[in-house]
């Protein structure tokens, strides 16, 4: 339970205090045209629901489309931010005229207000959430240096965080675990079982089972026991896994795997 709750306030720290600043600052008019509590209920409500929203333009466009995109650190939000855009204008629109702002009279003037709110938050957010994510991601040397005979001996087994990691599934682990899948707060769990869809952070996940496998993408882990090999699809860098699956290589994960010998 402190786990799930720590998640969440991570997620709804940042657009509360956004929220609250804006409400406070009162950009682009509002300060003259909503009363003081008005106006904070109106950026809070505004800044959570959109913030959702860019939140799953983000995490989609980066998981399909990420690996492939120059500079992601940059393009990725950017682009992001230009898709998420236009619903949230859609949003911000009823929402001026549901807090009597009023409906707004050139909507292409709104969205590139939107869309300029939506790049200045989102840019930085996606950046440090990126670092956090691969610092995390990083092999702890302890581990490193044992993983290397578990590894060689099919040793899942001998993964000392594979029976907390299991813990957090629903059913016993049945088999062999092959990876990892991150959708939206969802982690994807596929073993010689089946799937199990379970609400975990990635890099708690990776760091509980370091030792048995790696982080090859933002939205993959990798058992290294499940890897057949690896090959080119055009630009991009995919693993073949025993279980057929063919799993993308994120490409600032690349020089790592190179230097354990999966690609």
């Amino acid at each position: 339970m402190r786990e799930r709750m720590s998640r969440l306030s991570l997620r709804l720290g940042p657009p509360l205090v956004v929220g609250l600043v804006l409400g406070l600052l009162g950009p682009f008019g509002t300060y003259d045209l909503l009363p003081a509590v008005p106006r904070m209920a109106y950026w809070l409500a505004l800044v959570s629901a959109n913030w959702v929203l860019a939140d799953a333009v983000l995490r989609r466009l980066d998981a399909v489309a990420g690996d492939r995109m120059p500079m992601p650190r940059i393009s990725v939000p950017l682009v992001g931010a230009c898709l998420a855009a236009v619903p949230a204008t859609g949003v911000v629109t009823l929402a001026n005229g549901l807090s009597g702002i009023g409906w707004p009279g050139n909507v292409a003037v709104l969205f590139g207000q939107v869309l300029l709110l939506l790049a200045a938050i989102s840019l930085p957010f996606y950046t440090w959430e990126d670092m956090r994510e691969q610092m995390a991601a990083r092999p702890d040397p302890a581990g490193a240096s044992g993983s290397s005979g578990s590894e060689a001996g099919g040793g899942s087994r001998h993964c000392p965080g594979l029976s907390l990691f299991a813990a957090r599934l629903p059913r016993p682990l049945e088999g062999r675990l092959f990876c990892l899948e991150m959708q939206d707060h969802y982690l994807f769990v596929h073993h010689a079982g089946g799937s199990e869809m379970i609400l975990c952070r990635m890099e708690d996940a990776a760091r509980e089972l370091n030792g048995l496998g790696r982080r090859v993408h933002r939205s993959w882990w990798v058992a290294a026991e499940a890897v057949v090999g690896a090959e080119r699809e055009g630009q991009r860098t995919v693993l073949r896994l025993t279980d057929g699956r063919r799993v993308p290589v994120g490409r600032s994960f690349r020089p790592d795997l190179k230097g354990a010998g999966w690609l």
